[in-house]
């Protein structure tokens, strides 16, 4: 079957998986090319994210474009951790402090803790030594009914030499997976080296188990190709390192669209709105890679040192719910399923317009989890019985007249969603999509816009303008706040502003008018009817390029390995520079060329060894050297233009590597 050129070299061909809210995309991706060739979707399953997936590739390969032994790679960008996080679902961990014993207790939601004696200084000295009776003691105690053992050192960045020995010593004990610090991040901090360390060990179950489902199902399919991971940061790693650090794939679909839409605009500087189901993610790509947040992102309740894109992410979507809250239209911030999307049985269509209902709740498919009395009855009365309304539900539950609580606790639990009006069924009434039924969108529209005494063409138009305006208002908030910083919180005039400049129309003495210089990339599959005018309200050169509409499942397949860290030159008193490099801690230089040379080499080795982890190929050294200066003044004048009146000096190393694929080699030409 396979496709062959340029002196019988076999074309690679990738595998993209993206895990969206809503749906889970499957792509075929040409990567000599970067084209797609195949695409697919699947509903999104919350409650097992590996049968919508399977659902999703199977689907991909029916179109017979190219075999499963065929594909060179697979990239999967997944929602489960940030999910599981969000969710509260996660592992029991045990956690080890070495060093760190603070006056107040602390607790990272663990479920046990002991601290033992050790830590260094910020030099990287020892504290004091390891008392190993002491650690076997600590990790028995940890280990016990324990998922996972997360170990976090005093100054563990400066020196990791006690957190690697008592991981060594743990896996070797107790045979369970085994997380410290320095791992997962090279920044000061201890309290959130610690919650990181924490959080990672609670994700090990639950996304090795979907990991376990993925390999065995693609073995069984015959995809036998390297497995990569998406990241939080835009890059990607080997699926055994994402086993130890399922952490870094947290907030990995959002990454993953803003490198897909890049890949497929074939322009590195742009800003990218992703528009899904559920959210819109705006970044900003600056030679080919999007700004990170190299303070850690934060997710639900959670703080972490996991690095991920600088993003701004606001709950408006396709599948945004569509309400009027006293006479005021209201789009989102609730994800609910759109009308479209339900069983198009004609008593649900007359129903709403008899009733002048447009919220429905449905049971989801799959085994429900564990339910109490209350949540059973309710379950059991819709179960089978398809949408239904709160009074619906209210008078066919006996004995039971307040409900309210129990609903809610059941969508929390994903055992029932809500269906309601939603942009996607407007892009349905104007035949503009065909995902669903129109006729069921059509019911709802009309059902709402006689509900508000208003025409149906009226409210489409209504909602259609108030959700554009909220996408440019998003993406000016971004923006300015790129600039600014927190410009949106000093006056409440500043965002009556923004509104007046991303008007279509503008009129009135003064008029303000934006202008973007660099071009923005829509994706996701509402993108192009949601941003159709964002041209004029923003001055920007506006693309969708070929198969937009699956950027994140591209930017899967398509990215590389990427490491990055930074470090630090300072002059001191003495007329000396101090390199600070984080894993080794402050070393004092006479020569400023001399301190930045050392701190590009140690990067380099560490990033270079975490890339091979990955199975890295194929590796690219990039260093970029940036001095602050001080406004006036200075500690002096030390030798040379390069360091004089310098504050501090920033060391940045980034290490970009092509993921492991078989060398396809030269190869008889076959059809």
């Amino acid at each position: 079957m396979g496709v062959y050129c340029n002196m019988n070299k076999r074309r690679r061909y990738g595998l993209g998986i993206d895990t969206g809210g809503t749906y889970t995309d499957a792509v075929i991706v040409d990567l000599d090319e970067v084209k797609v060739l195949a695409k697919r979707k699947a509903k999104t399953t919350h409650h097992n994210l590996s049968i919508g997936l399977l659902e999703a590739v199977e689907s991909v390969f029916e179109t017979d474009i190219i075999s499963p032994s065929e594909i060179s790679l697979v990239g999967i960008s997944t929602t489960l951790a940030t999910n599981s996080i969000l969710e509260g679902h996660g592992g029991d961990v045990g956690l080890i402090l070495i060093g760190w014993d603070p006056v107040e207790e602390v607790h990272f939601q663990e479920k046990s803790l002991v601290h033992v004696r050790g830590g260094y200084d910020p030099k990287g000295n020892t504290k004091a030594s390891l008392d190993m009776s002491q650690v076997r003691e600590a990790i028995e105690k940890v280990s016990k009914d324990a998922d996972a053992i997360a170990i976090s050192g005093l100054f563990s960045i400066a020196n990791a030499s006690q957190e690697r020995t008592v991981k060594k010593m743990a896996r070797e004990m107790t045979g369970l997976p085994v997380v410290a610090g320095h791992e997962l991040s090279a920044e000061l901090g201890i309290a959130l080296r610690t919650e990181t360390a924490v959080l990672n060990g609670k994700l090990i179950p639950r996304v090795n188990e979907f990991f376990d489902d993925l390999e065995e199902a693609f073995h069984r399919i015959g995809v036998n190709a390297p497995i990569m991971i998406y990241k939080g940061d835009g890059s990607v790693m080997g699926i055994d390192v994402a086993r130890e650090r399922p952490v870094e794939t947290i907030l990995s679909g959002p990454a993953a669209s803003a490198m897909g839409g890049k890949e497929l605009a074939k322009v590195d500087d742009c800003i990218i709105v992703d528009i899904g189901g559920t959210s819109t993610d705006i970044a900003v790509l600056e030679e080919g890679f999007p700004m990170i947040m190299h303070e850690g992102a934060k997710v639900g309740d959670w703080r972490t040192r996991v690095k991920a894109v600088d993003m701004l992410t606001v709950a408006l979507g396709g599948d945004s719910r569509v309400s009027f809250d006293r006479q005021v239209l209201k789009i989102g911030p609730e994800r609910v399923v759109p009308l479209s999307m339900l069983p198009p049985t004609q008593n649900l269509k007359e129903r709403m317009l008899r009733q002048g209902i447009t919220q429905f709740y449905t049971v989801e498919a799959g085994d429900p989890p564990a339910l109490n009395s209350n949540e059973s009855k309710i379950f059991d009365v819709m179960a089978g019985n398809g949408p239904m309304t709160l009074e619906e539900i209210r008078d066919a539950v006996e004995g039971l007249w307040i409900i309210d609580p129990h609903i809610r606790s059941l969508r929390q639990k994903g055992v029932l969603m809500t269906a309601a009006l939603t942009p996607t069924d407007l892009l349905h009434h104007q035949g503009l999509l065909s995902l669903g039924d129109k006729g069921m969108a059509d019911a709802g529209v009309q059902a709402m816009a006689e509900h508000m005494k208003m025409e149906p063409g009226q409210l489409v138009n209504m909602a259609m303008e108030e959700v554009r305006r909220l996408v440019s208002y998003s993406i000016m908030r971004k923006l300015l706040a790129d600039e600014f910083g927190t410009w949106v919180q000093d006056c409440g005039q500043s965002v009556k502003m923004v509104h007046k400049a991303t008007r279509p129309k503008r009129e009135g003495v003064m008029v303000l008018e934006p202008r973007c210089n660099l071009p923005i990339i829509g994706v996701g599959a509402p993108a192009k009817f949601l941003m159709d005018d964002l041209d004029k309200r923003l001055g920007a050169e506006v693309l969708f390029p070929q198969d937009y509409e699956v950027g994140n499942a591209v930017g899967a397949v398509c990215s590389k390995i990427m490491e990055s860290l930074s470090a630090t030159v300072s002059p001191t008193i003495n007329f000396t520079y101090l390199a600070n490099v984080p894993f080794i801690g402050p070393v004092e230089y006479n020569h400023f060329d001399s301190a930045v040379e050392s701190c590009k080499t140690s990067l380099t080795r560490h990033l270079r060894a975490k890339a091979e982890a990955s199975g890295g190929k194929n590796i690219r050294v990039h260093s970029k050297l940036k001095v602050h200066r001080a406004v006036e003044g200075g500690w002096g004048a030390w030798e040379g233009e390069g360091s004089r009146g310098m504050n501090y000096a920033d060391i940045t190393v980034r290490v970009v590597a092509d993921p492991p694929m078989p060398d396809m080699g030269l190869n008889d030409v076959n059809d």
